[in-house]
């Protein structure tokens, strides 16, 4: 991507509508490999102010049956969905019915034996030593795992990988429980709370969480890259577990996601604020919040989240400061690597308003 520097300096002198055209052209550029009548899916948005810079989509979202991506195309996100998990636990905290120094024991009695030690900050952190529920099945599964399923793992468990609230060590495991303490807390199925309280109320008409019995609306299929060949990898044994990265979402739904997050549409300020305060450190450079990885590129604060899974990617960055986002879905995960895309269509779009060269 060498001509990105030389392209944006002649872009600079150009009218605002011309320099438009040109950033969507540089962009275009990026997914040309999206031609032919067998390739998975992308569907790519850029939003700044609110105005939707850059909207489009290329591949299939079903090769197999010629169905094109497009906006309105649902892909698995993934742990883009831990975002989700975060507000909602967020969204019951504000309304007193939990406390984020709740020991897991509250919700989980039988997890005595090193529950109440945990608490559902060090869960939303990423801080709670919590085993993987991958490293403790008792043989490779033959039905796909539930969320129920993996608290009935962690019931076999006597100890934590370390003393809770000592370090960070990313875990599925602690926001698969997150989920199931909205179910608890809520009285209701944790898809039924995200529909109610944040689908609906943003207006996500088809966003849903995976499910074995109901279908997904517009829902792309996902595919794997092995050996130089595209292969159906559409679900695993992992995929309908929920908290940790259950969400069907398409980029049109998401944009409503998006600029809720500038609005105290589904909390306060404060707590928005408090999300978006890094809790725990992945590196020294790298802080997390309740399901968001913060830094600093380009001199301002950078907001995000990745995902991957059987048969999809996803990736979503934001710069609050200007109200910039990107958000990329793609129907493939292995062969494919959504992170150097990003950074181009921050070169592109991002850099001069950011002051960079």
């Amino acid at each position: 991507m060498k001509i990105l520097p030389i392209l944006l300096a002649a872009i600079i002198s150009l009218p605002v509508s011309a320099q438009l055209r040109q950033q969507r052209a540089a962009a275009d550029s990026l997914f040309q490999h999206y031609n032919t009548s067998e390739t998975t899916g992308i569907s790519v948005l850029v939003v700044r102010n609110g105005k939707k810079l850059y909207d489009r989509s290329f591949g299939y979202a079903d090769i197999a049956r010629h169905r094109k991506a497009a906006a309105t195309t649902n892909y698995r996100i993934a742990s883009v969905t831990k975002s989700f998990t975060a507000m909602a636990i967020m969204l019951l905290r504000d309304e007193g019915k939990l406390s984020l120094d709740d020991p897991l024991t509250r919700f989980f009695p039988q997890l005595a034996a090193f529950g109440r030690n945990i608490t559902i900050r060090q869960m939303l952190l990423h801080t709670s030593g919590l085993v993987s529920y991958g490293d403790i099945l008792p043989a490779p599964p033959t039905v796909p795992l539930k969320d129920a399923d993996v608290l009935r793992l962690l019931e076999t468990q006597d100890t934590t990988r370390f003393p809770p609230g000592s370090r960070f060590d990313y875990s599925n495991t602690g926001y698969v429980l997150l989920g199931l303490i909205v179910e608890k807390t809520s009285g209701m199925p944790f898809p039924e709370f995200l529909r109610q309280r944040i689908f609906q109320p943003l207006g996500m008409k088809n966003a849903t969480v995976n499910s074995l019995t109901d279908s997904i609306p517009n829902r792309a299929y996902g595919y794997n890259l092995e050996k130089g060949t595209l292969v159906p990898k559409d679900q695993s044994m992992f995929s309908y577990l929920l908290g940790d990265g259950g969400v069907y979402s398409s980029t049109s739904d998401f944009y409503r996601w998006d600029q809720a997050l500038y609005t105290h549409q589904l909390v306060s300020a404060a707590t928005l604020r408090e999300i978006f305060t890094p809790g725990s450190s992945p590196s020294p450079t790298l802080g997390y919040g309740y399901g968001w990885e913060i830094d600093r590129k380009y001199g301002l604060e950078r907001v995000m989240h990745t995902g991957g899974t059987s048969g999809f990617s996803s990736y979503y960055v934001r710069y609050p400061e200007k109200k910039f986002s990107i958000i990329l879905f793609a129907n493939q995960n292995t062969g494919l690597a959504l992170d150097p895309i990003a950074q181009s269509l921050e070169k592109i779009f991002l850099s001069e308003a950011a002051g960079q060269p």
